[in-house]
């Protein structure tokens, strides 16, 4: 009988930790790149619609279907030290280029991600390249760059 009671609690358990994997939580580990964060976020089926990485701190929005989290991951481990879900809600997916895709091809391209927003309809992207920051305009229809600016 203690076995039986026992199967059923971790058979609740393991139910219960596939649930909670699918939403973002406290702790959880999604990396420390706009890449690792992206990729974690797509494998629950969020698109990572903003990312800036600033003073030891990466802060994400990160949206799937009518839900939006603000994520902040610590810069140094890559687990989610603070989770803000009073963000705005509305429909998703935008129709157009996945800002997975869009993040792929810039670091094909020798990018690194420093900030990346996704908001109204226009995509905003500083990076680094060489040393150099860039900031860049992106079609969010199509993913094609339309204005590279060197920052000074």
């Amino acid at each position: 009988m203690k076995r039986i009671a026992f199967g059923a609690i971790a058979a609740s358990a393991v139910l219960a930790g596939t649930a909670f994997a699918a939403e973002p939580t406290m702790g959880a580990k999604l990396g420390v790149s706009a890449q690792e964060i992206g990729q974690a976020l797509a494998e629950s089926g969020y698109d990572m619609t903003r990312y800036e990485r600033e003073n030891g701190r990466i802060e994400v929005t990160a949206a799937k279907e009518d839900r939006r989290h603000k994520l902040y991951v610590d810069a140094v481990t890559g687990d989610v030290v603070e989770i803000d879900d009073s963000v705005r809600r509305g429909p998703w997916p935008r129709p157009g280029t996945k800002d997975d895709d869009i993040r792929a091809s810039l670091a094909a391209d020798g990018y690194e991600i420093v900030k990346y927003e996704s908001e109204r309809g226009d995509i905003e992207v500083y990076a680094l390249k060489e040393g150099r920051r860039w900031e860049m305009k992106i079609d969010p229809a199509n993913g094609q760059v339309l204005r590279v600016e060197e920052e000074d």
